[in-house]
């Protein structure tokens, strides 16, 4: 089969060929249609985080087929429509039986320490499945584990979003634009950040107020939106110390701050501040199988889009690669079969 590879840190992405994988006994192999091509991957190529043995195949986001079952699996069968969720866990530590499997100390990630989907198969256990109804094509499929689900996570779960909230989202890139959906969703009144006039249309259609912080006054928008008091929930979806640093100024007292991207390894804050207000910095990872699910039923349904700005095909991973540092498109890049 064909697949990209990751051989070494600090490299390039490797279009190349490799053996289709065996599933296990608790596996299946999904002959992959479509998978998503996330900044994630070049950061694990950079090296910024440790695969383990290489060469790897990354991919953490895909849909397909299934395409083969192992000896002890019953309910899937070929042909069968599915994504695949990140994360699988042990569900016996004490975070999987506190209701936090995204925390799981046992977890195992499929295109950080196993193969991933940026392949023409994947061989995935069972239990990390979710079919696909009919009504959402694989495109969309492929980035609804990570684009979409962990959003809906951060927001839902970590922030506790509720309806009349304001919320600001600080980059509606790939990640952030499918916040400001799930947020309109939710009921809440919701702020969100780009340079990118495509991107800002695109805010203002899911029911945002689009501000561009390189010609307009973002934290005099804050001010009159909230009059004064500052924003109930920020997802800081940009990852630098700036874009922290603006956060924690423009949340409310009392407020969260969702940490969701990571482009600076360090960042300081007024631990002053932090007291006074009682304010809330809160990391944000990945998603449980059941927000994959409830995702997959939205989008089935179409409260949610998933926005896709770039398709390649999986032998143009290096162009693909290059468009998603250049950061131009709006949404997420899908690369087909």
């Amino acid at each position: 089969m064909n697949a990209v590879e990751i051989a070494r840190y600090g490299g390039r992405f490797e279009y190349v060929r490799r053996p289709v994988p065996e599933p296990g006994p608790d596996e299946v192999l999904v002959k992959v249609e479509a998978s998503g091509l996330c900044s994630t991957d070049l950061h694990i190529l950079q090296g910024r985080m440790d695969l383990g043995r290489l060469p790897r195949v990354p991919g953490h986001e895909s849909a397909g087929r299934v395409a083969a079952v192992g000896a002890a699996v019953s309910g899937w069968q070929r042909g069968d429509r599915v994504t695949v969720a990140v994360d699988t866990v042990c569900g016996a530590c004490r975070q999987c039986l506190s209701g936090q499997p995204q925390r799981c100390v046992n977890r195992v990630r499929i295109g950080f320490e196993r193969d991933g989907g940026h392949a023409e198969y994947v061989a995935v256990p069972a239990k990390n499945l979710v079919k696909l109804p009919d009504t959402v094509g694989f495109e969309e499929a492929a980035i609804l584990p990570d684009a979409v689900a962990c959003i809906y996570h951060c927001l839902l779960a970590q922030g506790s979003l509720r309806a009349n909230d304001r919320v600001l989202i600080l980059g509606a890139g790939g990640v952030g634009i499918h916040g400001v959906q799930v947020a309109r969703l939710a009921g809440a009144q919701v702020v969100a950040t780009s340079r990118n006039p495509e991107r800002l249309a695109l805010v203002r259609r899911f029911g945002g107020i689009p501000v561009n912080p390189s010609t307009e006054d973002l934290p005099g928008v804050v001010r009159e939106l909230t009059h004064g008091e500052g924003v109930d929930l920020v997802a800081d979806c940009v990852g630098t110390v700036e874009s922290i640093r603006q956060s924690l100024a423009l949340v409310r007292a009392g407020g969260k701050v969702l940490v969701v991207a990571y482009i600076a390894e360090e960042f300081a804050v007024s631990s002053l501040d932090m007291m006074l207000n009682e304010k809330e910095l809160i990391g944000c990872r990945g998603s449980s199988l059941q927000e994959l699910r409830e995702v997959v039923e939205l989008t089935s349904e179409g409260a949610i889009e998933p926005v896709i700005g770039l398709r390649y095909h999986l032998s143009e991973i290096e162009a693909a690669a290059a468009a998603l540092r250049e950061g131009a498109m709006s949404g997420r890049i899908v690369l087909t079969r």
